[in-house]
Order: C-alpha cells, then structure tokens, then sequence
C-alpha cells in the first residue's frame, strides 16, 4: 500500500511540475529500496530532487538521503556549462548509489559473520554452507591448498577482510576523477565512472578514440552506473594493488574507528597513473566535504512518501 501512495502521488508531482514536459521520456521504477530513474534530463531530476527535498548533498536532515538511483547520468549532463552546477549534481547522483553499495557489502559481511561465529562454535559446516563458501572464496580471489577445519578458517578470516564496505566518499571522488566529473565519453557511453579497461577481450567495449595503434584493450560497458560502481568496489575489495587499503580498513575497525574515505585515500598509491593521485583524492574528499556520506544512511519508500506528504 505504501508504495502504491508513494507512486501515486510521485506521478502526481511529476504531472503538475513545469519542469517535466509532456514529452519526456524519463523511466521511474518504484521498487521497495528506492526509485530506479533511466532516461532522464538534468531540468528533470533537479526537479525531482527539489520534490524529495534533495537540494545539496553536503547536508541532510538525520545524514538520510533519498534512494533515488540513476541508471545512466542525464542525456544532457555534459551540455551543463557552469562547472560548480554539474559537480554537485554529480555528487548528487553518485551518494545514493554509494550508499547503497555500502548497504549491499555490509548485508554479504554480516552472513560471512554469521557463519564464522557458528564455525567456531560447531567447528564444521553443512554442504551447502561448504559449497556457499567455496564460492565465496572464488568470487573474492581466495586461494588456499589447506583441506578441512584449516581450509574453512582461513577462507572466512581472508574473507572477513575482503568482504566489507569501501567508503562512500572514496567511491564518489575517484569517480570524479576518473570520469572527470561526469563529462568524459567512458561515462556517459558506458555507464563507466572508473574507466576500467578490457584487455585482449571480445566482450563488447568502447574502443578508446584517441588510441589509433593498441587495439589491445577497450573501456568496460556497463549497464548501470550502479553496476560500475559495484565492479570497482570490487576491485578495491580483490585486487593485488589495494592490499594495503584492506588492511588498513581492518586496523581502524579494530580500533573501533569509522573508516573515512580520506583516511583510505592515502593507500590509493597505486590505483591510477595520474600524477600524485592519493593527494588529488585526498584534496576532491575534502573540498567537497564527502566524508559527510561516510556516515550517512538511504530513506526508503516510505521514506519518501512521508518527504512529498503534504503535511510535512
């Protein structure tokens, strides 16, 4: 019932907004986590976002904010000229979508936790939990010649620290960086905000145009932003280069510390081949205030019916 009234009176709002023609094509997929929106204008989700209240990312009431979730950026994104105008409409896009990750990892590290609290208790598993963790141990790069109680424990324990949230606020500043806000053709072509590469593939890719020679790699095509943004976690959560950020993620949990992307941004030493990367990631978190994100939470459907209520 509740998200019958929130589409209701969403489609309502949208009807009578000036900002939404009669022509638009923009797709809004209501669903029990938030609003999927694909085709959309940048005077159309600005409008939606002063619907929900959504005005700047730097402050929300009780650090919540709205599970609106873009499929692609705005098909005019890179026509916005004024440069402070698109990068907080950039950051706008990207918050929900990093929360949501964090939201995602965290439910995949509490059933990791969960099975290693009843692992310890019982010293042996099911079948199925077996063949659940073997999986897991092939998704997350995990390899051990250890056999029986031994193997297990150490799958969970390599888990454990590979199996986590990355900051919110080192997802969107990377993805500023690495897309140049938004504007670059990886994003807007592929949903790609890192510029993850395919190499000596034939999975379908964007075929670099300033690249007449090395016909070796392509640009990765995604079919969301989304998804972009879980591939690149994922990485980080993986791969060789980023031991040092898992690590350090572990030690300031163990303290009891919540885990800023500031502070991980240090330890991005070898993510990209900009020059002096940690500290541009460092300085794009910090002047943009990120860290906010860090700490903050997604509304729900409900949620945002009680935001477009006309008696709030």
């Amino acid at each position: 019932m509740i998200k019958s009234l929130a589409y209701i009176f969403f489609l309502f709002l949208l009807s009578t907004s000036a900002a939404l023609s009669a022509e638009s094509k923009a797709k809004y997929d209501f669903k029990a986590d938030g609003i999927y929106v694909d085709e959309i204008t940048t005077a159309e989700l600005e409008e939606m976002y002063q619907i929900y209240g959504y005005k700047d990312y730097i402050y929300m009431r009780d650090w919540i904010y709205p599970p609106i979730f873009l499929k692609k950026l705005p098909s005019d994104f890179r026509e916005i000229k004024d440069p402070q105008k698109r990068n907080k409409l950039f950051l706008q896009i990207t918050g929900p979508l990093a929360l949501k990750l964090k939201e995602e990892l965290l439910e995949q590290r509490l059933q990791i936790l969960l099975l290693e609290d009843q692992f310890k208790t019982k010293h042996n598993l099911s079948p199925e939990q077996e063949k659940f963790l073997e999986e897991q141990a092939q998704k997350y790069d995990i390899f051990t010649r250890l056999k029986g109680e031994r193997r297990y424990s150490y799958i969970l324990k390599e888990l454990l620290l590979r199996v986590n949230a990355v900051s919110p606020s080192l997802l969107m500043g990377v993805a500023a960086i690495e897309s140049n806000w938004g504007t670059n053709r990886p994003a807007n072509e592929g949903n790609s905000l890192y510029r993850e590469l395919l190499w000596y593939s034939d999975e379908p890719g964007l075929i670099p145009e300033d690249e007449t020679e090395d016909k070796s790699y392509k640009y990765k095509i995604f079919p969301s932003l989304l998804d972009s943004m879980r591939s690149y976690a994922h990485k980080i959560n993986t791969g060789v280069n980023y031991h040092q950020v898992r690590f350090l993620r572990q030690e300031i949990e163990y303290r009891d510390k919540p885990v800023f992307g500031r502070t991980l941004a240090h330890a991005m030493i070898f993510d990209s081949n900009l020059p002096n990367f940690a500290g541009l990631l460092d300085y794009t978190i910090t002047f943009y205030e990120l860290t906010n994100f860090d700490e903050s939470s997604l509304g729900d459907i409900d949620w945002l019916l009680k935001k477009t209520s006309p008696h709030q």
